[in-house]
């Protein structure tokens, strides 16, 4: 039996929720709490972006005195003077370039490795159900390539957003300072450009989002095809799949250019505003050079600091836009983040040893679907006690709900005669040795996944690879040291199932839950587990979902569930002897 539940009511993938719409600035507040992590950095990189946008406003404004001193006046002393100050302008804005970029880079790989860790740390601390309705593509496109998307733009864009605009700050000073009458030509069109960057910013928020599930989609697809390449093969489906995948590749590449087009489109509004700005500037400018109200210098330095701010108007107009991009990524991560976590008892105190479980009139319901009705029935200390049923009957739920995993919609659960929830859910998963049916093999080495983060003791390993017929391990590769693959792959099931049962018995819980423990396993190594698995779990309580007789028969108590019921309930010599028990037993392997 698989462990899964469906999601709570109410639940949504992630990629469907309709949250509201931002203000451009919203990432940024976002962000504000994982930047000021970094403020030890921030007054190098503010005097650095500073220092970039005083150096381009002065190169700007040095061609006045060029003009006036050198090309009019024949100044010899300026023309030693002038391109050392050039060179020096140049070489400083060159250093403090480097050093807010490198900063800011430094900044951007932090807050996107944070992000990663708590978006991670939600996910595992969530609500079951929560995550179970999200895809594992849907989780790792915003772990990996949302949180990236968020780093490069913490490392480029910003900074360019900033130091574009304190350079038109600077440069603007410069065209006051030359004229201030032709500065309210320029400045007055440039505000016009305002209005289709805004409206451009809109569309790429859009196509930002959709480009995002688009991803997601096509690693859902990859992971689907190669989880599941057995079938692929053995259907002959490697030209069906091929195709499935060029439909999404096809979908990501149209809203990858509606994307590019509503990034570009600021270029030719830009480029007709500036065009413009100019040419007023040459004609209104060289009327006031004719009449004598200017001089050939501070017209020229004027033109210089105008047409220079061609390339941060550009920036800032561009990467303006890109923080639009930013909040459809922060929404994605925002997704995570608002998880629910798992429900916290106060006042709740550590359960020592699980030693009675009672189930009393429990009911369990997904949305209008009625799972569990009226179970009860109750597990003393040492019982060994046999869950039978046909798929469907209930036992996934079940187990969930003995696990802390879902809640009981109707009635309660006891532990030691107490409420369940009186424990910390923590301490009382603690006392579970639980086997799944997947066996949930990880891909590190064996022995990593049978200690599964427990404190090494070499007498405890040594004696849960015995219990658990372990033997094969000397034989591999590398013994214990051998890496297992991704879901234990470079394994058979018979030895991922052993590894699993040796990791349930190194943990050494009160409790063991067996799901199917023994179902990938040959009859002679079967027989020869049950009888370690017996003494094992003499002094342990232990509950055991299977379908061979075999594994059955080691259990003194038997509950059989149908349709969500409780059917039959007490000790197997008398439960066995039911229709019920017959009738659901006999179905095989159906689940």
């Amino acid at each position: 039996m698989a462990l899964a539940l469906q999601p709570l009511e109410g639940d949504k993938s992630l990629k469907h929720k309709n949250l509201a719409s931002k203000d451009v600035w919203y990432s940024v507040k976002f962000l504000l709490p994982y930047l000021l992590k970094y403020k030890k950095y921030f007054l190098i990189i503010a005097i650095s972006m500073i220092l970039v946008a005083v150096t381009s406003a002065l190169s700007a404004y040095i061609f006045k005195y060029i003009l006036n001193d050198i090309f009019i006046a024949k100044d010899e002393r300026m023309l030693v003077v002038l391109p050392l100050v050039v060179i020096t302008l140049f070489l400083l804005r060159g250093l403090s370039r480097f050093a807010s970029s490198y900063l800011m880079t430094r900044v951007g790989v932090g807050v996107a490795n944070t992000l990663r860790e708590s978006m991670f740390f939600r996910l595992v601390d969530a609500e079951y159900a929560a995550v179970k309705g999200l895809t594992t593509g849907d989780i790792n496109a915003m772990i990996i390539q949302t949180a990236l998307n968020i780093q490069n733009t913490i490392a480029k864009t910003i900074p360019q957003l900033i130091i574009s605009f304190l350079t038109i700050v600077a440069l603007i000073v410069v065209i006051l300072y030359s004229d201030w009458r032709l500065s309210l030509y320029a400045i007055g069109i440039g505000i016009l450009m305002v209005v289709p960057v805004k409206l451009l910013g809109r569309g790429v928020k859009r196509h930002t989002s959709s480009s995002e599930i688009m991803i997601s989609e096509m690693s859902n697809r990859i992971n689907e095809s190669l989880n599941h390449f057995d079938l692929v093969k053995v259907y002959n489906r490697q030209a069906y799949e091929a195709g499935l995948f060029s439909k999404f590749l096809n979908r990501y590449e149209n809203f990858q250019v509606k994307l590019a087009k509503y990034q570009l489109l600021s270029s030719p509004f830009m480029e007709f505003f500036v065009a413009t700005a100019i040419a007023v500037v040459i004609y209104v400018g060289g009327h006031f050079v004719i009449e004598g109200s200017m001089t050939p210098g501070d017209f020229f330095a004027f033109m210089v600091a105008l047409m220079m701010l061609y390339a941060p108007i550009k920036n800032l107009t561009q990467n303006y836009i890109v923080l639009y991009m930013l909040n459809g990524y922060i929404e994605r991560v925002e997704g995570i983040l608002s998880l629910p976590k798992e429900r916290l008892t106060e006042g709740a105190t550590q359960v020592e040893q699980i030693k009675r479980i009672s189930f009393d009139t429990i009911g369990y319901s997904i949305d209008d679907t009625v799972i569990l009705e009226d179970i009860t029935f109750e597990i003393e200390e040492g019982d060994r006690v046999a869950i039978v049923g046909k798929s469907g009957a209930g036992k996934s739920s079940l187990i969930s709900l003995l696990f802390g995993l879902a809640r009981p919609s109707s009635g309660s659960i006891g532990i030691n005669g107490r409420q369940q929830e009186a424990y910390t859910i923590s301490s009382l998963r603690g006392e579970i040795s639980y086997v799944n049916q997947s066996a949930g093999i990880f891909n590190t080495t064996v022995q990593e996944n049978i200690l599964y983060g427990e404190a090494w003791d070499a007498q405890q390993y040594k004696t849960a690879k015995d219990k658990a017929q372990c033997g094969f391990i000397d034989q591999l590769p590398r013994a214990d040291q051998t890496i297992a693959g991704e879901f234990g792959n470079r394994l058979s099931g018979g030895q991922r199932q052993r590894i699993a049962l040796a990791r349930a018995i190194y943990k050494g819980g009160s409790l063991f839950v067996l799901d199917e423990a023994t179902s990938a396993l040959d009859a002679n190594t079967e027989s020869m587990l049950q009888q370690s698995l017996e003494r094992t779990m003499r002094e342990k309580t232990s509950i055991i979902i299977a379908h061979r007789l075999a594994t059955i028969e080691m259990c003194n108590k038997v509950i059989v569930l149908e349709a969500g019921r409780v059917v039959a309930y007490g000790k197997y010599d008398e439960v066995s002897k039911s229709e019920a028990f017959r009738r659901n037993f006999m179905m095989g392997g159906g689940r």
